[in-house]
């Protein structure tokens, strides 16, 4: 039998992750799993997934290399996803700073693209767990000679708004990609006017082969790494093992949605929905984050509250829409896990390039102006100390404290706190009750500004 390639290698922990009988299996019986799962080695050569220390077997380090470069090359595209305009850059990196608070380490994993574009209303899937409660599928976008040229028209318009990062968008949202039968052609204009095919998500992998196969050709061919498929039972999964050959699927992600996954789903979305009238579900997804945290002999975190991975515009090109968003940790306000800072409708590209500079011109402050009211991020819990104040959520926390200062910094947390001062109120007040300079006030709430504790809000 021939050491195991990368591919190999990767299917042994998919199924790792994706089947309670095979964990169970692997650990009393490895050769039994590799002849029941139809693996190619016997998978006790990496059981240092389960039963650490690691292995310094070549297929376990040429693995590890693989996954390396994978991380890389997501912490290069959540860079490179930051936008050439400067107003949206910076409101972009405060909204980075903002669900690095919300949601502590998850946010590592969130690439805030720039822009996501539904090509369809609906999903066909109908996942009971979907995190951003898609809709039944209405109506698909097709490919027409007057579609495509107004699609050309809109991807230009981003490409000229965002600059390079719009390479980095995404082609769905509440939707699955291949719902669409011209999506190829939708994502290869996108590549061609961008630069870069874009990256696909779908639940539909177990289908249609020679689409499939067609479509991770031209993905790989125009720049795109890596595809995910959602996998919504063990059948399914079976299924797609066997059409496909672990060298194909190497560069695709499994994602495990199925009984027995070990993926915690996040809390938010229709899973959120379900969790009130069936709260066990939620323990089940903490087993899960345990599971996973023993296995990288890590503490196990609270539950995810979020899969929205866009800081920008999201665009529908059916209902001719455009919303500002951003992720956060669901909440009642925000059960979806992104927070909507805008939206409005368009006509054609030329009313949508005058609605983003709108939206920019208004949502996306480079600095805070005097008349701006200040306001505490609502994820955040605010405590007076001794000397000065703090704020945490569940996952993180910040404390602004001066020994020297405590009566100045803690009136200035309690004022944003209070939520009803404009910066020039609390600049003011900071001036005739403490002797600060107006000025360094105003440099203080700019510190909070940036690091995502207080927001802005601008008088029209």
């Amino acid at each position: 039998m021939n050491e195991p390639t990368i591919g190999q290698v990767k299917r042994a922990l998919d199924w790792w992750s994706c089947s309670e009988r095979f964990r169970l299996l692997v650990r009393t019986d490895p050769d039994g799993a590799r002849r029941e799962f139809a693996l190619d080695f016997n998978p006790d050569l990496i059981r240092f997934v389960w039963d650490p220390p690691g292995s310094d077997h070549p297929s376990i380090r040429a693995y590890h290399d693989f996954v390396e470069d994978k991380r890389a090359r997501r912490a290069r595209i959540r860079s490179e996803s930051a936008p050439d305009e400067p107003r949206f850059k910076a409101w972009r990196a405060r909204q980075i700073a903002r669900n690095r608070l919300d949601s502590g380490g998850y946010d590592d994993d969130v690439s805030h693209a720039p822009v996501a574009i539904e090509l369809a209303d609906g999903c066909s899937v109908g996942c009971w767990f979907c995190g951003v409660s898609a809709g039944k599928l209405a109506e698909v976008w097709r490919y027409t000679d007057a579609n495509a040229a107004l699609w050309r028209d809109v991807v230009s318009v981003l490409r000229a708004t965002i600059g390079e990062a719009a390479r980095w968008g995404l082609l769905y949202w509440a939707t699955d990609p291949l719902d669409n039968p011209d999506y190829e052609q939708f994502a290869l204009d996108f590549s061609r006017i961008t630069g870069t095919w874009p990256q696909t998500t779908t639940a539909l992998g177990h289908t249609n082969p020679p689409r499939i196969r067609r479509l991770l050709e031209m993905s790989q061919e125009r720049g795109c790494r890596i595809n995910r498929f959602s996998v919504l039972t063990e059948r399914q999964l079976r299924q797609i093992f066997t059409e496909y050959d672990p060298e194909e699927l190497t560069h695709v992600e499994i994602v495990p949605q199925m009984k027995g996954g070990a993926i915690p789903r996040a809390d938010a979305g229709a899973f959120r929905l379900r969790a009130k009238t069936a709260p066990a579900i939620l323990d089940e997804e903490r087993r899960k984050l345990t599971l996973l945290a023993a296995a990288q002999n890590t503490i196990a975190p609270p539950q995810a509250g979020t899969i929205a991975c866009v800081s920008g515009f999201l665009l529908n090109m059916v209902r001719r829409s455009v919303k500002l968003v951003s992720p956060c940790r669901a909440t009642e306000q925000w059960p979806l896990g992104y927070v909507v800072y805008d939206e409005r409708t368009f006509r054609d590209a030329d009313d949508l390039n005058r609605q983003l500079e709108a939206m920019i011109a208004s949502r996306m402050p480079l600095t805070i102006d005097p008349d701006d009211r200040i306001q505490l991020n609502p994820a955040l819990t605010y405590t007076r100390v001794a000397d000065g104040f703090q704020v945490t959520t569940p996952m993180n926390g910040l404390s602004f404290s001066d020994p020297n200062l405590a009566g100045y910094v803690g009136s200035i947390g309690d004022r944003v706190s209070g939520g009803q001062k404009t910066a020039g109120q609390i600049a003011f007040s900071a001036l005739f009750e403490h002797g600060v300079p107006e000025t360094d006030t105003l440099t203080f709430l700019s510190r909070l500004f940036a690091q995502g504790v207080v927001s802005a809000e601008r008088s029209s």
